[in-house]
């Protein structure tokens, strides 16, 4: 595995430099997410001994009166569950970028929530996130798997710590959410890839084939095809020459590579848009949101994706939100950074997701 100190130096401060608001402390998010609730942040074993830190957001508990004593207001609550995967093409992006989405889920839809910092380049290389994906989907599922136990146990432990009260996770109820890199992690965590030849290995959805309910995957401007850098997707009508985000692309595609090896791209687990989606292929059970900015060089992938899931007969299992106007990764800057129409927008599609998710799981 590479090791970020291996690196040349070049690379390694500029890792650094990107990876700067991720020495922001916690406490931040009570400026950023001041609605709350705000994370329990724990560490759990994964199948490789490391241990992955999660911010897990739990809703508040609903106000009890005095005069009701019953025994139903005594029953511990079990909750569904939703897993978020931050952006930042597999070498920086953190969790605490997605506090803002995370916490109003908890709220709204009464579930709790769980970012996963899985691992990025260069100390990682592929496919180290897409591990810690199914690790942390295991920990929820199966109770043979690395941190079942752990993920219960510390969640508990910190609740009647702070609040006296416990909490059970709905195995039964799981969504997923991922923006960009991290879309791409949420649409692997539902494919299912067939061995190619005979001496590679069957590579199988995280969710069991007998999972009965739907599952939603929400794809925030996913990462779908890997074969492109950055630097070389094509840019939609609109988008000016020279803007920082373009620099940005540049400087991305120089530091992704040391994730992604370049002779591994084209592999359906590292870009999951080529896998096949008929003969389970696709979960039977997965629910897609899709939603795409306008001004973004990830949009035209998407589109080919959007005409192969029809293609292969999942179509109704699609919803597209094309959002006008916007950039990559608009829904994770601050609000302060957006207009009053872009901060609208950001609103409408955190509701239309919320929506979705409580549809499918209905």
């Amino acid at each position: 595995m590479s090791n970020i100190f291996n690196q040349p130096f070049g690379l390694t401060w500029r890792k650094a430099l990107l990876s700067a608001p991720r020495l922001v402390p916690d406490a931040a998010l009570y400026l950023t997410s001041s609605e709350g609730p705000h994370p329990i942040i724990i560490k759990v074993p994964s199948r490789g001994k490391h241990l992955i830190p999660l911010y897990v957001f739990v809703p508040s508990p609903p106000p009890v009166s005095s005069a009701d004593s019953s025994e139903s207001t005594k029953k511990i609550p079990k909750l569904p569950v939703l897993v978020d995967f931050h952006g930042g093409g597999f070498i920086f992006g953190s969790c605490q970028e997605q506090a803002p989405f995370c916490a109003k889920m908890t709220r709204e839809l009464n579930a709790v929530s769980i970012s996963v910092d899985y691992r990025l380049g260069p100390a990682a290389q592929f496919p180290a996130a897409i591990e810690d994906a199914e690790d942390i989907i295991n920990a929820i599922l199966d109770p043979i798997k690395p941190g079942y136990q752990e993920l219960r146990y510390l969640i508990n432990e910190h609740l009647l710590k702070t609040s006296h009260r416990r909490i059970e996770l709905d195995a039964s109820r799981i969504a997923v959410s991922g923006f960009s890199s991290g879309g791409n992690l949420t649409l692997n965590l539902g494919l299912s890839i067939k061995a190619a030849e005979k001496d590679t290995e069957h590579w199988p959805s995280s969710f069991p084939a007998s999972f009965k309910r739907n599952i939603p995957l929400l794809l925030f401007y996913p990462s779908l095809d890997c074969r492109q850098l950055p630097s070389e997707r094509p840019r939609p009508p609109g988008m000016e020459e020279k803007t920082t985000f373009l620099k940005s692309l540049e400087l991305e595609s120089t530091l992704m590579p040391t994730y992604l090896p370049r002779h591994q791209a084209g592999l359906p687990r590292a870009s999951p848009g080529l896998a096949e989606i008929r003969n389970g292929g696709l979960h039977e059970k997965a629910k897609m949101l899709l939603v795409l900015p306008e001004m973004d060089t990830l949009a035209e992938q998407s589109d080919v994706w959007i005409d192969k899931v029809a293609a292969e007969g999942r179509g109704e299992d699609l919803t597209v939100e094309k959002i006008e106007g916007v950039v990559h990764g608009w829904t994770q800057f601050p609000d302060s950074w957006l207009s009053e129409e872009h901060r609208r927008l950001k609103v409408e599609v955190f509701n239309k997701s919320r929506e979705f998710i409580a549809k499918a799981w209905a």
